[in-house]
């Protein structure tokens, strides 16, 4: 009898109905590749096991297609992506909150490098040699040549990080890597300095995401043409930055499920006073996945080639067009890019420009070993 007492007869049907809806709307709702708000490809249906080595796999590959095709599911995941924002609880452990819900991304080990806590200097001196190699080559072709390390966003937004993270132990391998290029006569700049005197009235990096806004952009970049002696280059941040504006979430919300449901602040930078950027980007084959921008701006100023990551290519562009005759983009591919896609052009400038995190030549001395193997 007491199963069939009225009050649980009534939470029978509650839980039933609440079993029955996401199995409703599953039949209904139209098949997903690609989910937006966590900014990823879901699970396809596994192939039916044709051999007895694939049985076993199978149930695993059919549990992960339903894990990311129930009814609802957006819906519960934009639920759990909120409440464990609202509780400072992210849903990804590689994004770590900050004062005030400030977002810093710990892959990489990015809060350790930024901390001081590492010091990979077998890495650091594998980097600057091949730095002062480029540098070497470049120079015989008559090219001015600078190292420009965007720092990481925990590396400057010191006051924004969580308690535990604000120590720092020095040198930080930042400090070394200057050290170690300035020793084997490596032209370099600093970017840290002017993006830290900035300071919390006029933040440099965004909120809710890994890289600097467009005033930090320009402030690195002023340091770069400095470094480069093209001081007539640099532009007055007081003529052209017009304040914050609001922005959409950027990379580290998608990775908490909360892009579509929070807002940022963006730098708005007005260049006007200077010229208008001229010129359109043209993609070019740079021999990797990644491609790279070419920029013809009409203009009968230098080649400028920027061998750089996410940091650079479209934060710089409009900068450096108001000067260059042509500007070119090329990722750094962790020291792996092609040195003759950037010669081709001819470059009278080359910037190369890894951000903090991947300032090491992890995919040149990966591809080294595969090919020593390989011949032995």
């Amino acid at each position: 009898m007491g199963l069939l007492a009225h009050h649980r007869r009534w939470w029978g049907i509650i839980a039933f109905v609440a079993l029955l809806l996401p199995l409703l709307a599953q039949s209904l709702q139209t098949p997903q590749t690609v989910s937006e708000r966590e900014a990823r490809t879901l699970a396809p249906w596994p192939a039916a096991p044709r051999t007895l080595a694939e049985v076993s796999p199978w149930p695993r590959a059919v549990d992960k297609y339903l894990g990311d095709h129930f009814g609802l599911r957006d819906l519960m995941v934009r639920g759990n992506a909120l409440l464990r924002y609202a509780l400072w609880s992210p849903t990804d452990s590689l994004v770590v909150f900050g004062k005030g819900r400030f977002l810093f991304f710990d892959g990489d080990a990015m809060m350790a490098q930024s901390m001081g806590l590492l010091r990979r200097e077998a890495e650091i001196a594998t980097f600057a040699d091949f730095a002062a190699g480029l540098h070497a080559r470049l120079r015989a072709r008559g090219a001015d040549f600078v190292v420009a390390i965007p720092p990481n966003s925990a590396t400057i937004m010191r006051s924004e990080l969580p308690r535990w993270a604000r120590a720092t132990r020095t040198p930080t391998e930042y400090d070394l890597m200057l050290q170690v290029l300035t020793a084997r006569g490596v032209p370099v700049a600093d970017l840290r300095p002017p993006l830290l005197h900035a300071g919390n009235d006029n933040p440099t990096y965004r909120r809710t995401d890994t890289h600097w806004n467009r005033l930090g952009s320009l402030l690195a970049f002023n340091a770069t043409v400095v470094a480069l002696k093209r001081s007539d280059w640099a532009i007055d941040p007081a003529r052209v930055f017009r304040d914050f504006e609001a922005a959409p979430a950027g990379d580290l919300a998608r990775m908490l499920g909360v892009s579509a449901d929070i807002a940022d602040r963006e730098a708005r930078i007005d260049l006007s006073s200077y010229d208008q950027p001229h010129g359109q980007v043209t993609a070019i084959d740079t021999l990797r996945e990644t491609g790279g921008d070419l920029v013809e701006t009409g203009r009968a100023g230098p080649t400028v080639v920027v061998l750089g990551d996410s940091f650079t290519r479209y934060y710089w562009q409009d900068a450096f067009t108001l000067h260059a005759g042509r500007y070119v983009w090329i990722h750094h591919e962790l020291c792996d890019f092609v040195p003759e896609i950037a010669e081709r052009y001819r470059p009278d400038i080359v910037v190369l420009a890894p951000t903090e995190r991947f300032m090491f030549c992890w995919n040149l001395t990966q591809n080294t070993e595969k090919q020593a193997a390989a011949e032995r």
